[in-house]
């Protein structure tokens, strides 16, 4: 079985978990931590019970706001040959792992795919929109 955990500073992986369900209507094995909006619950409480859900040798890909930010370094020691950290996410990608099949593997190979393929997602625009007036003359 395959886990997704959406994990953020503040609000940003509610949004993105919220967006990602109303694009996928996926709502199973899909968990969001919201770090640090409010102090009353620590950050490895929330850890702490999203993996109580999660069976030792399930798949889980963990999806962290920033690389070196305090989110993701929580993360760091349960990265394991099933538990893969990915930090940076945007919606391209996080749609790419919860749409990739259930009976398909995941690989270092495949999320190294997936990743550069969603790094091609992030465009200046006002570059982009003057490279295809150049060539639409």
């Amino acid at each position: 079985m395959r886990h997704y955990i959406v994990a953020s500073h503040h609000k940003l992986a509610y949004g993105l978990k919220d967006t990602l369900v109303f694009l996928t209507n996926i709502t199973e094995r899909l968990y969001e931590i919201s770090a640090y909006v409010d102090n009353s619950i620590s950050i490895n409480i929330q850890i702490e019970d999203v993996f109580s859900n999660i069976n030792d040798g399930d798949d889980v890909i963990i999806m962290s706001d920033m690389i070196g930010g305090s989110v993701n370094q929580k993360f760091y020691p349960f990265i394991n040959d099933h538990v893969h950290l990915i930090s940076g996410v945007n919606l391209p990608l996080a749609l790419s792992l919860l749409l990739l099949p259930e009976n398909d593997k995941v690989t270092k190979e495949k999320i190294n795919t997936l990743v550069d393929e969603a790094k091609q997602q992030i465009v200046y625009i006002n570059d982009y929109k003057n490279e295809s007036s150049d060539d639409d003359e």
